[in-house]
C-alpha cells in the first residue's frame, strides 16, 4: 500500500474497532469521577457567567434572551472539548509514552481498526457529556421544543467531526507543546466565532463568510434549531454541512497513524 493510499484510508468500523472502544471504557471507568468533574464544569461556569451573568446585561439575540441563544452553541461547545481534549492527549500518550497503540497493533489489529475503535469512543463520550449538559439545559428550562430529542445526532457528529482532527494532530505532533498550539489557534477560535455568542449579522461580509465555513458554525445553528424548534431546510442544509465535514475529516487520521506505527 502506497503512502498516498494510506493518507486516503477511511477508519474502519468493525468488531475489532468495537474491542479498541472497550478497552478505552475500562480506562475511562477508573477515574470517571475526575472525567466527569472536569467536562462538566467548565460548561456550567460559562453558561452561569456569560448566560445568566452578562445575559441580565445584554438585549435579546434574535428575538430570544441571551442565555437561550448561547445554551446550544455551549452544548456543542461541551462535546468538541470533550472529545478534542481526550483524543489530543491520550493518543500522544499512547503513540509515543506508554506506546499503547504499538501494543493494540500487535494484538493483531490493523490501524484502521485502531482509529475506528477510538473514534467511536470519542463519539460515546460527546453524547455522554454532550447529553449530561443538555439534562442540565433542560431542568432550567432552556430547551423549548420537543425536536431537541434529536440532538443526540449532531452531538455524535460532533464527536466524529473533532476527534478525528484531534487524532491527527496527536499523530504528527512531536512534543506536547504543539497540542496546545492546535488548540490555542484552532479549538479557541472556534468557539469564540462560531456562532455561539452572537448572530452573524452586524459581522463585515467577509468575515461571516469565513465564519459560516467554520464545523461547529453549523453545528450551534443545527443545536440552536432543534431546542428553540426553527425547523427547516435551513436546518436540514446546517446538518448537511456538519455530515460533509465529518465524512471528510474522518480521512484524516489512519494514513498518518499507520505511518507512525508500521513505518
Amino acid at each position: 500500500m502506497t503512502a498516498s493510499v494510506r493518507r486516503l484510508q477511511w477508519p474502519c468500523f468493525n468488531r475489532q474497532a468495537a474491542v479498541v472502544w472497550y478497552r478505552n471504557y475500562l480506562s475511562w471507568a477508573k477515574h470517571y469521577k475526575s472525567s466527569v468533574a472536569m467536562n462538566f464544569g467548565e460548561p456550567l461556569t460559562n453558561l452561569a457567567a456569560l448566560g445568566f451573568g452578562l445575559g441580565a446585561y445584554v438585549a435579546k439575540m434574535q428575538g430570544v434572551p441571551f442565555v437561550d441563544f448561547i445554551a446550544p452553541g455551549l452544548l456543542m461547545v461541551t462535546a468538541m472539548n470533550a472529545v478534542t481534549f481526550d483524543m489530543g492527549w491520550e493518543a500522544y500518550d499512547r503513540l509515543n509514552d506508554s506506546r499503547i497503540y504499538h501494543g493494540l497493533i500487535a494484538a493483531p489489529l490493523t490501524p484502521a481498526e485502531l482509529v475506528g475503535g477510538e473514534l467511536l469512543w470519542e463519539m460515546s463520550r460527546a453524547l455522554l457529556y454532550g447529553g449530561g449538559f443538555f439534562v442540565v439545559l433542560l431542568a432550567l428550562g432552556l430547551v423549548h421544543s420537543w425536536w431537541a430529542i434529536w440532538l443526540p445526532v449532531p452531538l455524535v457528529a460532533v464527536g466524529i467531526l473533532f476527534a478525528a482532527p484531534a487524532l491527527w494532530v496527536a499523530a504528527v505532533a512531536r512534543t506536547q507543546e504543539q497540542l496546545f498550539y492546535y488548540y490555542t489557534l484552532v479549538i479557541t477560535p472556534l468557539f469564540l466565532f462560531s456562532g455561539v455568542f452572537f448572530p452573524l449579522g452586524h459581522l463585515p461580509g467577509w468575515v461571516a463568510t469565513v465564519i459560516r465555513l467554520l464545523p461547529l458554525y453549523h453545528a450551534v445553528a443545527v443545536a440552536r434549531g432543534l431546542m428553540l424548534g426553527h425547523v427547516g431546510w435551513a436546518l436540514v442544509v446546517h446538518m448537511a454541512w456538519v455530515a460533509a465535514y465529518a465524512v471528510v475529516l474522518t480521512a484524516l487520521p489512519t494514513g498518518v497513524v499507520a505511518r507512525r506505527l508500521l513505518g
